[in-house]
């Protein structure tokens, strides 16, 4: 049988996601991404190694809006937005400056991401998200760092420094953006307390996820 056609954006709940590349600089033990082959809510998110252009995606959401309007544009899919940080800013600044049109203008644009933007490219990215990204969820998961290590599974270059670098992004991001979240998947390991804690002094909020275990969930 033929496999479905990848899905380069589709919807959950309010929001339409994009799901922007599949390469990402973790291997977290608790993403879905392989248990559920790929798939997310009957959706194909397999690019194949062909990362969408910022046109195909813009395309694409004027399509789903014409459809049915929706309340969010989320970067988020089976890879981290960020690894393809500038078209994932086109896109952004194409709603923002109205060229995305009939996209609103003040559609609010939100990332969920690793945080390990900063760390891949070797810079402080945060001020380049301003105007353009109004809200961020940060996968931080723990306030340990050696159980961030053993939750996110960080790829090499980015396992030695890569849980500073998530908390210098939190803490950047705190400072410039519009709102900003750190979430955590649900473990009974995890120092909840400790985690919420940390967010605080970071300057984010907190989001408490329920852990995916199967397709329907």
């Amino acid at each position: 049988m033929e496999s479905p056609k990848p899905s380069i954006v589709y919807r959950y709940k309010n929001g339409l996601y994009v799901n922007l590349t599949n390469r990402c600089p973790t291997a977290c033990v608790f993403c879905v991404k392989n248990t559920w082959k790929m798939d997310y809510r009957g959706s194909n998110l397999n690019l194949g190694g062909a990362d969408p252009s910022p046109a195909e995606v813009i395309a694409l959401a004027k399509e789903e809006w014409a459809a049915a309007p929706f309340e969010e544009f989320v970067f988020c899919g089976y890879g981290e937005p960020t690894m393809r940080l500038e078209a994932m800013l086109t896109c952004a600044r194409m709603i923002k400056n109205g060229r995305a049109a009939p996209l609103p203008r003040a559609l609010k644009v939100r990332l969920n991401t690793n945080g390990l933007a900063n760390a891949v490219w070797g810079r402080n990215v945060v001020p380049e998200l301003k105007g353009l990204i109004d809200s961020v969820h940060v996968s931080l998961n723990t306030a340990d760092p050696a159980q961030w290590l053993a939750l996110m599974r960080p790829l090499e270059p980015w396992a030695s420094d890569g849980y500073e670098k998530v908390k210098e992004f939190i803490r950047e991001a705190s400072l410039l953006l519009p709102e900003i979240f750190v979430t955590a998947v649900e473990d009974k390991d995890i120092d909840t307390e400790k985690f919420k804690a940390l967010a605080e002094r970071l300057g984010a909020e907190t989001r408490i996820r329920p852990r995916l275990e199967a397709p329907g969930d």
